[in-house]
């Protein structure tokens, strides 16, 4: 299983349900036809069906869950709309709430309040640990950019950045990998009997399903640098669905000012370790092409 894509609700007037999830959610369908309405909510899709009689929905079934930042409010909202309550909301444990309401249709809508998931927007960088201080305008080295369009549908090269194993078989000789903010992000490039292997303690910073992966990133082992993260995003677009074919972008970034504090790696040190990686990371991109199976010039 790779993850929820879609929630579908069957309605049984398409132009009055869209028009009351368009005011709900605040946003313009992606796709609008008379047999199909599609929003696009953070990168997944709330998809609205016709149903004849036979199909007609009820408060019985399958209920998506759509995360809240105040379960209270979003409540409250969803009332106001016209939603019908079916339960209130109450806690779950570990600081989680969830309720579940009726849309005008009668499917169930469930809205869930948890502190312990976010999903950022697609250009966001979610800090969860501070890099290494980064510089001022006009002293921090650039960011190093890397793009490449990849012979493989997105899904396919999203799969092969977010499970372990994929991980491990491309990128390092081995991988440790959790999808979850907070969760390692470590790729090994040593044998296991060496002290430091490569990518200890680098973890995941924020993600957007086949869209969007951001990281810590430390320098290898034998680096002055090493002990201060910098991050890293990749971003997954679709450019030929029909043909399966997917840009990837790479951006290195969070490099540090220059210090003369005792202790610290020197302005040389960075120099360094930025042109280890601006040699590094075209060579990563050319093992991930190889192993989704070659280049497509768009």
């Amino acid at each position: 299983m790779l993850g929820l894509r879609s929630a579908i609700y069957p309605v049984q007037d398409i132009d009055k349900a869209r028009q009351w999830y368009q005011a709900l959610l605040g946003i313009e369908p992606y796709f609008a036809e008379p047999f199909y309405v599609g929003f696009d909510v953070g990168g997944f899709e709330l998809g609205l069906l016709p149903a004849g009689d036979a199909q007609r929905p009820g408060p019985q079934g399958v209920e998506a869950l759509w995360g809240v930042e105040d379960i209270d409010r979003a409540w409250q909202r969803l009332l106001d709309a016209g939603a019908r309550a079916l339960s209130e909301p109450y806690d779950t444990g570990e600081g989680i709430r969830v309720a579940s309401l009726a849309d005008p249709d009668g499917n169930r809508l469930g809205i869930i309040e948890n502190p312990h998931f976010r999903v950022p927007p697609v250009d966001s960088v979610v800090v969860i640990e501070g890099p290494a201080t980064l510089a001022a305008e006009g002293d921090a080295l650039e960011a190093i950019e890397v793009e490449r369009i990849i012979s493989a549908p997105r899904e396919r090269v999203w799969s092969a950045w977010t499970r372990a194993q994929e991980l491990g078989s491309w990128f390092g000789q081995d991988a440790q990998m959790e999808l979850r903010i907070g969760g390692p992000f470590e790729i090994y490039f040593l044998d296991a009997d060496q002290p430091a292997r490569g990518g200890e303690g680098c973890r995941v910073l924020s993600y957007l399903p086949e869209r969007m992966l951001s990281f810590t990133w430390n320098a290898p082992p034998d680096h002055p640098t090493r002990q201060a993260h910098t991050w890293v995003v990749v971003t997954f677009e679709t450019i030929k669905a029909a043909e399966g074919v997917t840009r990837v972008r790479l951006v290195h970034t969070g490099w540090p000012a220059p210090s003369d504090e005792a202790g610290s790696p020197s302005t040389e040190d960075w120099a360094s370790t930025y042109a280890y990686f601006q040699r590094a990371w075209p060579q990563v991109m050319t093992a991930l092409e190889r192993y989704l199976g070659g280049q497509v010039q768009a």
